[in-house]
């Protein structure tokens, strides 16, 4: 006879992606309690969308208004530039009271400590923590919580996290970079500083070109024409092309070890991995025993289908089982990625509608902002937090000034009639089947 799993003592925290305003209220609407996001500067996704000054406020109200909380990536490893910049960044990002401020350069930690003290300190992966005694030494120098080198065993996270008297946190989803926790050169090298902008393309600075996702080979210089497997050892992960980290059926079995934060990664990720990513995980998390609730923790088939409909490379758990520390489950020889749906478009709200309200609407004809092509025929999908879709078969629409359309383009607003109710910034995907659509 099984017996039912020991009861978690609190729910561990879902932390998605807020790469834009957009996407962070959706990461909201679809059940994360926290999202990580970034301003203009500083953080390590120069290429994302990120945030300026008066985003990152007005995220912060939407945040503190929902009971939410944001956390600023300040995670660069800083040039010496750099330090006259952050101060008076730090500062403003005290005076919106943002929940945390994700570090990994110890100058970036001591310049926060002094300008921002009233911020928590989180401790990004970059920082490679791998053991117990490094946890100690952060917790020494105010470190409240710490994201774990993406290297570690399922059994070295269980010996950490029994260990820690600090919160630990851990991806659960997404890209992996080939390096050691992130920290890579690769991009710098083949992608020098050029005329007029010269911009250094360095991962380590938040411009990484992911050039680890390129097809490679690797030849021997005295053996011409032979190819050869990049491998990797017991220490870690040195791969080139890795699959996406895909934690899901984990999730039961790495609660009970007391992780606090579960993370999805994807700040340059669409509206529609978001909203599939972070439900499936909400919905994961919400299964596990808490506080004496015995409930078996089981993966269901539809959160199953979320993770597969979005765009992503093939999953695998990463180097969380030793028996999955081999190159042939880590590493993806194709170059593509598996995309069967896309981003149709979202709900937006009507003039008089409270933008941030979570009240669905009573149906009847809403409107649409079209992120990919779409003509009638086309068979929609609404998806919701609880995990439920709705379908909607679209046989006509029109323009917000009541024409009927043919077709519409990305970016445009749409009219048509559905009999269920909908909300604000609600992600619609549709198949990729009829050809392929890429996600905006």
């Amino acid at each position: 006879m099984n017996r039912a799993p020991r009861p978690i003592a609190s729910k561990p925290e879902l932390l998605s992606p807020g790469g834009s305003l957009e996407k962070l209220r959706i990461a909201f609407l679809y059940g994360a309690d926290a999202v990580y996001a970034s301003g203009k500067d500083f953080g390590l996704r120069g290429f994302a969308h990120n945030l300026d000054t008066e985003e990152l406020a007005e995220a912060s109200l939407i945040a503190h208004r929902l009971a939410k909380k944001i956390y600023v990536a300040v995670n660069i490893f800083v040039r010496q530039p750099d330090l006259k910049k952050i101060p008076p960044y730090l500062e403003y990002l005290q005076e919106l009271k943002v929940d945390a401020l994700i570090i990994s350069d110890p100058g970036v930690l001591l310049l926060a400590r002094k300008y921002a003290p009233e911020i928590p300190l989180h401790l990004s992966t970059q920082a490679n923590t791998t053991n117990s005694s490094s946890v100690e030494f952060w917790q020494g120098q105010g470190v409240r919580r710490i994201n774990l080198a993406r290297e570690l065993s399922f059994r070295e996270i269980a010996g950490i996290a029994g260990k820690s008297k600090t919160e630990i946190e851990i991806f659960v989803h997404g890209a992996m970079c080939m390096s050691y926790s992130g920290r890579c050169l690769m991009s710098a090298f083949l992608n020098p500083p050029r005329p007029p902008r010269g911009v250094n393309r360095s991962a380590n600075s938040g411009f990484c070109t992911q050039p680890c996702r390129w097809s490679w080979g690797l030849v021997e210089e005295k053996r011409p024409g032979e190819f050869f497997p990049v491998q990797q050892d017991s220490r870690g992960a040195y791969v080139f092309n890795s699959k996406d980290l895909c934690l899901l059926e984990e999730i039961g079995a790495l609660a009970r070890l007391g992780i606090d934060s579960f993370k999805i990664e994807g700040r340059m990720k669409g509206p529609l991995y978001v909203a599939s990513v972070t439900r499936a995980y909400r919905q994961a998390i919400d299964r596990c025993a808490y506080r004496g609730r015995k409930t078996e923790y089981r993966v269901e088939t539809n959160w199953i289908e979320d993770l597969q409909k979005v765009s992503h490379r093939p999953y695998t758990k990463g180097n969380l089982f030793e028996s999955a520390q081999t190159h042939n489950s880590n590493v993806e020889t194709r170059i593509s990625y598996l995309q069967s749906h896309t981003l149709a478009g979202l709900v937006r709200p009507s003039p008089d509608c409270d933008p941030m309200s979570e009240d669905p609407g009573a149906g009847g004809k809403i409107l649409v902002e079209v992120r990919s092509r779409l003509v009638p025929g086309r068979r929609l999908e609404f998806l919701y937090p609880d995990g439920s879709s709705a379908s909607h078969f679209l046989d006509s629409f029109e323009d917000i000034n009541g024409n009927r359309l043919s077709e519409a383009h990305p970016n445009r607003w749409i009219r048509f009639c559905v009999d269920f109710p909908v909300f604000p910034f609600q992600a619609i995907r549709v198949s990729n089947e009829t050809g392929p659509a890429a996600e905006t």
